[in-house]
C-alpha cells in the first residue's frame, strides 16, 4: 500500500468524484482509477459503489475511511517532524520543469551561487505535473514551474518571466501565411505535442477543449527537438511558449501569434503553510530583487 493511494482514496471521498480527485492531484482520471483499483485488490474489498453517477463508499469503504484518515494524518505529521532534518540552515532544494536555460534562470542561479558561496542548493528536473505533488510531500523546498494550475490559497509564488502560447507550423503548412490564428481554426489539424506528463500538454489540451474540440494527437514527445523536427516535415503543427520557440530557432518552421492570449508564465513556488529553510528564504529574496532589477 502506497501513501499516494491513501491520498487518492481520500480525495475521491472528499470531492465526490474520480475526475475531481484526479484534477486535485494533477494526474489523469485513468491513472487515479488504476491506483484505487490496485488498492482495492490489495485490501480484498471494493471501497466504492460505482453503479451510480455520484461515487459512494461501500460498507467496507466506510470502515476503511477512518483508518485512511489516521494513516494520512500520521504520514503528514511524520513529514513535518522530519522536515527539519532534510535541509541544514545553509542549504535548500529546488524542483524545476526543463525551462532554466530558455528563460535565463541558469544565469541567476550562477550569480546567486557566486554571491552566496556558503549556501548549498540542489536542482532536480522533474515532470511538470509532478512538481506540485513533490512540494506537497516536502521533497523540495522551492520549485520553478508554470503558473497555470496553482492554487493560490496553498502556494506562494513569485513571477520570474512572462510568456504565452503561439502556433508553430512548417513553412509549407496551409496556415503559414497567416498573421494570427485562433485555436478553433486548428480543429482539423494534426498536433505534435509535448509529453502527457508535462504541464504544457495539459494546458494545450484544456485550451483546445475550451475552444470546442479535442485535438488530434499525431505524436507526443518529451524532446523539444523531436517536436520541432516533425513540425518541420509538415506532418502536424505544435503549440508552444514564445520563449521556447525563440530559444531553439529551428529552421523550416515559423510562428503564428494566437488570437487567444493564453499566458504560461514561469514562477518560483513554495508552500504557504511551510516554514522555509533560511537559505531558501535568502534565495527567494534574491530572486525578488533580481526581478525588480529587470532580470532575467
Amino acid at each position: 500500500m502506497e501513501t499516494r493511494q491513501i491520498q487518492y482514496f481520500l480525495s475521491v471521498v472528499d470531492t465526490g468524484s474520480f475526475s475531481a480527485a484526479a484534477d486535485e492531484h494533477y494526474i489523469s482520471q485513468s491513472s487515479l482509477s488504476k491506483m484505487i483499483i490496485a488498492l482495492e485488490k490489495e485490501l480484498g474489498v471494493s471501497l466504492f459503489d460505482r453503479s451510480k453517477r455520484k461515487v459512494f463508499l461501500t460498507p467496507a469503504g466506510e470502515a476503511f475511511l477512518g483508518h485512511a484518515r489516521k494513516l494520512d494524518a500520521t504520514y503528514k505529521a511524520m513529514m513535518v517532524e522530519l522536515d527539519g532534518y532534510k535541509s541544514t540552515p545553509d542549504s535548500f532544494s529546488i524542483a524545476t520543469i526543463p525551462v532554466l536555460t530558455q528563460y535565463g534562470i541558469t544565469t541567476l542561479l550562477a550569480q546567486f551561487r557566486d554571491s552566496h558561496p556558503n549556501i548549498r542548493f540542489s536542482l532536480d528536473e522533474i515532470d511538470g505535473l509532478n512538481i506540485l505533488p513533490a512540494l506537497d510531500e516536502h521533497r523540495f523546498d522551492l520549485a520553478f514551474t508554470r503558473h497555470n494550475y496553482l492554487n493560490h490559497d496553498r502556494y506562494a509564488s513569485l513571477e520570474i518571466c512572462k510568456d504565452k502560447l503561439l502556433v508553430v507550423v512548417s513553412k509549407n503548412n496551409r496556415h503559414a501565411n497567416r498573421t494570427s490564428i485562433s485555436l478553433k481554426e486548428l480543429s482539423n489539424d494534426n498536433f505534435i505535442v509535448f509529453d502527457r506528463v508535462t504541464d504544457l500538454h495539459k494546458l494545450i489540451m484544456d485550451e483546445c477543449r475550451k475552444a470546442g474540440f479535442d485535438p488530434t494527437i499525431f505524436y507526443s514527445s518529451h524532446r523539444k527537438m523531436s517536436v520541432f523536427g516533425l513540425v518541420g516535415t509538415n506532418i502536424g503543427l505544435a503549440i508552444m511558449p514564445v520563449k521556447v520557440y525563440e530559444y531553439y530557432q529551428y529552421p523550416d518552421v515559423l510562428a503564428i501569434p494566437m488570437e487567444e492570449n493564453i499566458v504560461c508564465n514561469i514562477v518560483l513556488v513554495y508552500l504557504k503553510n511551510r516554514k522555509l529553510p533560511e537559505a531558501a528564504r535568502i534565495f527567494v529574496d534574491y530572486m525578488k530583487q533580481a526581478i525588480e532589477n529587470g532580470k532575467p
